[in-house]
Formats: structure tokens, C-alpha cells, sequence
């Protein structure tokens, strides 16, 4: 009986040990499971939580982008188109009309200039827009600064655009002068004053986006004074040229030629004979026997042989 009993024990024994045995097996692999893959399912939680809260705001950058894209596009035909027709009834459609920008710069159609600049200008607007709603602090900030500086660059594009206005204008104006008047060197100043000029524009338009504020007003001024004494150089190599052909005709109308050659006189230059119906100080007009009016400068008469066959002059 008492055998039994010990046995009966030992077995209750045994089911105990090896139930508890499996327990502590089981526990042990639920923490190894946990160690393994806890921080796996914790951070997918983390994003998957994060790109729900997340994603009105992507969908709003994106909404934001999409209109600046389209906005940007409608207003830079708008600008483009408007601009066109200003700076083609001002003469001006494209800036390297001068061929010393077009040497620097190539042909630019000012007003696609324009329109870019201003597209541009929606573009960033919208990309600001669209980033700050995504809260991204610093890289707002960074292109809120390039967004405030378009203004800048859209003043340096004006200025080079009427400065070129106001360069055709004023080159057209000096040649059509100087043409009149006769003056020698005439391309020359023409050339040295749209230097000047185009100098002077780039140098204001560079110093709007903040290039040189403190260089180029000085470089520019010592440029000016030099072109400005290389025009006057010009200008008084250009009046020695033409004067050394006025000056001798000049005298001689004024001194004992006018005197000698009067009206009603017929004389005989060179092979052309007729009779002076004009005696002024640079020329004589005569007309021959066909009442053909001729014009002879004064110098070709101090050059060629001259005879008079008589006169019957009114003076």
C-alpha cells in the first residue's frame, strides 16, 4: 500500500515538472519574439502613423505645385504676349539689336526674358507655398529669401530692356546728326557712345541684384572718362578730316575767288563751259547752252584750269 502511494506521487511529481518545463520553454520564446520583432512592428507603426498624419499635408504641396505649374504657365503667355507688343511698337523686341551685347550675350528676345522671370517668380511663390505647408522651417525660409530676391532680377531685366530703348534711340539720333552735318569718324562715336551707354545700364541693373554695389560705380565712372576722352579724340580727328577739305574752299569763296567768279560771267572749266547764274562761298552753279544748271565746288576751281570768255556780270 505504501508502495502505491509513492508511486502515485512520483508521477504527480513528474506531470508537475514537465508542465512547468513547457511553460518555461513557451515564455521564453514569447520574449525572444518580442526581442526580435518588437522594434520592427513598433517602427512600422511609428510610419505608418506618421503618413497618415502626413498626408493631407503631401496632398496639399502637391495640389499647391500642380496650380503654381498651371498659374505659372497662363501668366507667362499673359506677360510674354503683352510684352511682345510693347517692345516691338518701342523698336526694341530683341536686346542684342547693338552688336557689341550680341557679341556678349547672343541674341535675347527680351520678351521671353520677361515672361520667364515673372513665371518664375509664380513658380517660387507656389513651391514656398507648398513647402511651408509641409513644415519644413529652414528650406522655407532659404527659398522664401530667393523668392523676395526675384524682384531684384526682374528690375536688372527692365533696366537692360529700356536702357536698350533708350541706347537705339539715342544712337539712331547721333548718327542721323552727324550725317547732316558731315562729320568724319561718325561710326566711331556712333560705337563709343552705345559702349558708354550699355556700360552704364549693365552696371546700374547689376548693381539691383547685388552684384559689385560698391565696384562697379567706380569702374564704370573711370570707363565713362575714358571713352568719353576717346570720343573726343574722334570727334576732333573726325572735324581735322573734314575741315582740311572746308577750310582751303571756305577761303578761297570768301577771299579774290568770289570776287573773280561773278554772275553773268561766262567761263569755261575744265571742259565745260557756261555761263555762272550762282556765286556762293563753297560753290558756282553754271548752265551751259542746253539750260543744263551745273554745280562746281570752289576747290575743283583753285585745281582746274578756268578761263573766262567774257562777262557780262551784273555786279
Amino acid at each position: 500500500m505504501c508502495n502505491l502511494t509513492g508511486l502515485k506521487l512520483a508521477i504527480l511529481l513528474t506531470v508537475l515538472f514537465v508542465s512547468s518545463g513547457f511553460g518555461l520553454a513557451y515564455a521564453q520564446e514569447t520574449s525572444l519574439a518580442d526581442k526580435f520583432y518588437g522594434p520592427e512592428t513598433k517602427a512600422l507603426e511609428t510610419f505608418a502613423t506618421e503618413i497618415a498624419t502626413s498626408a493631407p499635408k503631401i496632398i496639399a504641396a502637391a495640389v499647391l505645385l500642380i496650380i503654381g505649374l498651371i498659374v505659372g504657365k497662363i501668366v507667362a503667355r499673359v506677360v510674354e504676349k503683352t510684352a511682345t507688343r510693347v517692345l516691338k511698337k518701342a523698336g526694341t523686341e530683341i536686346i542684342s539689336e547693338s552688336k557689341a551685347v550680341e557679341n556678349t550675350l547672343g541674341k535675347i528676345n527680351s520678351a521671353r526674358l520677361i515672361a520667364a522671370t515673372v513665371k518664375w517668380f509664380v513658380y517660387l511663390f507656389f513651391i514656398v507655398a507648398a513647402i511651408n505647408s509641409l513644415q519644413l522651417d529652414q528650406l522655407t525660409s532659404a527659398l522664401t529669401s530667393l523668392w523676395l530676391w526675384i524682384p531684384n532680377l526682374l528690375a536688372f531685366v527692365m533696366i537692360v530692356i529700356i536702357g536698350s530703348i533708350i541706347a537705339n534711340y539715342v544712337i539712331k539720333w547721333i548718327n542721323h546728326e552727324l550725317v547732316i552735318h558731315n562729320y568724319g569718324g561718325s561710326r566711331y562715336i556712333a560705337v563709343g557712345v552705345k559702349i558708354v551707354i550699355y556700360s552704364i545700364v549693365f552696371a546700374i541693373g547689376l548693381t539691383q541684384i547685388g552684384v559689385g554695389q560698391s565696384v562697379i560705380p567706380t569702374l564704370v565712372s573711370a570707363f565713362s572718362w575714358s571713352i568719353a576722352a576717346a570720343i573726343g579724340t574722334a570727334v576732333a580727328i573726325g572735324l581735322g578730316f573734314t575741315l582740311k577739305d572746308l577750310l582751303p574752299t571756305a577761303i578761297a569763296g570768301t577771299s579774290g575767288y568770289r570776287s573773280v567768279y561773278k554772275v553773268g560771267q561766262k567761263i569755261r572749266v575744265g571742259d565745260m563751259t557756261g555761263t555762272i547764274t550762282s556765286s556762293e562761298v563753297f560753290h558756282i552753279i553754271i548752265t551751259n547752252e542746253k539750260n543744263e544748271s551745273v554745280v562746281i565746288p570752289t576747290k575743283e576751281l583753285m585745281s582746274k584750269s578756268v578761263t573766262i570768255l567774257h562777262s557780262d556780270s551784273k555786279n
